[in-house]
């Protein structure tokens, strides 16, 4: 069978779960005789939309690169330009089956696309970007959003331009929601990779209860699975080993884990090593900033491998999202690990008896879970005992599934395109949006127009008063020069001669004038 993988991201250039799996499904599809190929979308960009394939290792992998100067906003998600080159190479492919992982980066039509062609398709959702436009459901506030989308505040909550209005985003929203309804709808089959994402899709897009397929995915070989310690851990003897790895970011909780380390009782019983890079570097100063007066050692790039090379006694991750299944968790029970994780996803599903879970998004009981095993270090030995990597799926075990459903979608009738879907709709909103920039524009020229009106009025009273002022400037230089000519003429007398010899006379006048004065008083 020729099947054609389409992801948003693939290594080396995106290195996390989901890439990751497509690769490690890509390459057991060709061992096991299939003919697999990559379409992957890329942060990079070209002077003109294009196709860049690659051979990876024996895989071809193609990235589409768009147009350089494209924004990247969730309005505009859907890709003229992609779709005309994702039409190209299906044509030139022309695979059996397309496995549909993400849409992010490439066009929000995809199987759209693929039903138009001819072409089966199988989803598999590995994250909650189809019920919401920042990918995780996360606030702006850091809070997860677990709203469905009939009540959901998405409107004050998805990031807009300066320039859109309320109406506009309404009206994007409904359009993108439409979009995704129309994408899962031409799927033959939907994947999730757990029970718990199950579950929470339902709620949150409302889709029938037998529309989804668990299948957990196939677990990483890349770290041999450990036997339990023979040997008891130096703990308590020395402070808690706690290992946390992987992308830092925000959804992934990583500041709780410092947070919480705070709280404890006495923090320098423990020591944190956080493996793996902070993709912000914002973020990255802030777990810098929490780390300060902690034991925090900060690793790096790694390798999955890598792992094995640390002394750890228990892993933590606080992911605020819902994970869908996570890795990092089969990477943990493979190093004989236990694990403490949020109460939200996947995670708590996956340990088992193996760990421990605290309320996500609350640093203080994850410190509540943690001061626990510091006082009671025979929790830990009993999560230890609990741990059975042999239960996790193999990536042989999930492909062997897999392959099934693609049988299935390949012999099955596929869904029909309707013809409104979803071109008329980018259309038709697509004029609705030229209208309101329109109408806006003109209201815009309205207020120019005013503008300049109340300009002029200002330039003319303007032109006023500078005509007074260069009247008031000349009648101020003549009375100058006049109160010049008054002085000239006193200092002229002043310096007369005979202004000097009547001196005597002006002296005595003031004597005879007081007098005259009391005469005069007298006589009434």
């Amino acid at each position: 069978m020729k099947i054609l993988q389409m992801v948003h991201g693939f290594p080396p250039e995106f290195i996390a779960g989901t890439e990751t799996y497509c690769e490690a499904v890509s390459r057991r599809l060709l061992e096991r005789g299939h003919e697999c190929l990559v379409l992957a979308g890329s942060w990079r960009s070209a002077p003109q939309a294009t196709l860049e394939t690659v051979d990876k290792d024996g895989l071809l992998v193609t990235r589409y690169l768009p147009l350089e100067g494209r924004p990247r906003y969730w309005t505009e998600e859907y890709d003229p330009e992609a779709e005309v080159l994702v039409r190209h190479l299906l044509a030139d492919v022309r695979p059996d089956l397309v496995h549909l992982h993400h849409w992010l980066y490439l066009t929000n039509n995809l199987a759209a696309i693929c039903t138009d062609l001819g072409i089966p398709v199988v989803v598999t959702l590995h994250d909650v970007w189809a019920s919401c436009p920042r990918i995780h459901r996360v606030h702006r506030e850091g809070l997860f959003c677990r709203e469905p989308l009939l009540t959901a505040p998405c409107l004050h909550c998805v990031e807009r331009t300066q320039w859109q209005t309320d109406r506009e985003v309404d009206a994007a929203l409904a359009l993108r929601q439409q979009m995704v309804e129309a994408e899962l709808s031409l799927a033959s089959a939907l994947i999730v990779p757990s029970e718990a994402h199950r579950s929470l899709l339902l709620d949150l897009l409302e889709l029938p209860k037998d529309r989804l397929i668990v299948l957990p995915h196939g677990s990483s070989q890349t770290i041999i699975a450990q036997e339990r310690r023979k040997e008891p851990s130096a703990f308590p003897n020395r402070p808690l080993q706690i290992g946390h790895w992987g992308y830092f970011l925000d959804h992934k909780g990583t500041h709780l884990l410092l947070e919480a380390l705070h709280r404890l009782d006495d923090p320098s019983a423990v020591q944190v090593h956080l493996i793996g890079t902070a993709l912000e570097q914002v973020y990255g100063e802030r777990l810098r900033d929490l780390a300060r007066g902690l034991s925090v050692q900060f690793h790096g790039a790694y390798q999955p491998a890598d792992l094995q090379a640390f002394d750890l006694d228990l892993a933590v991750f606080p992911s605020i999202t819902s994970e869908s299944y996570s890795f990092t968790i089969d990477e943990a029970l493979r190093l004989g690990l236990p694990v403490l994780v949020s109460d939200r996803g996947a995670l708590s599903e996956r340990i088992g008896k193996a760990g421990l879970t605290f309320r996500a998004e609350d640093a203080e009981d994850l410190a509540r879970r943690l001061q626990g095993i510091l006082d009671a270090p025979e929790v830990l030995e009993a999560m230890c005992r609990d741990i059975r990597p042999d239960t996790l799926l193999s990536m042989e075990a999930h492909v062997t599934r897999l392959e099934k459903i693609y049988e299935d979608a390949v012999r099955g009738s596929p869904p029909r395109l309707k013809a409104s879907t979803p071109y008329v709709k980018l259309l038709a909103h697509a004029k609705q949006q030229t209208q309101e920039r329109d109408a806006a524009l003109s209201a815009v020229h309205a207020d120019l127009a005013r503008a300049k009106q109340v300009m002029q009025e200002l330039e003319k009273g303007i032109s006023v008063l500078r005509a007074r002022e260069a009247l008031l400037e000349s009648r101020g230089a003549e009375l100058d020069a006049e109160a010049r000519r008054y002085r000239e003429s006193l200092e002229t007398i002043l310096a007369s001669r005979s202004w000097k010899l009547t001196a005597p006379i002006r002296w005595i006048r003031h004597p005879i004038r007081a007098l005259l004065g009391k005469v005069r008083k007298a006589a009434t």
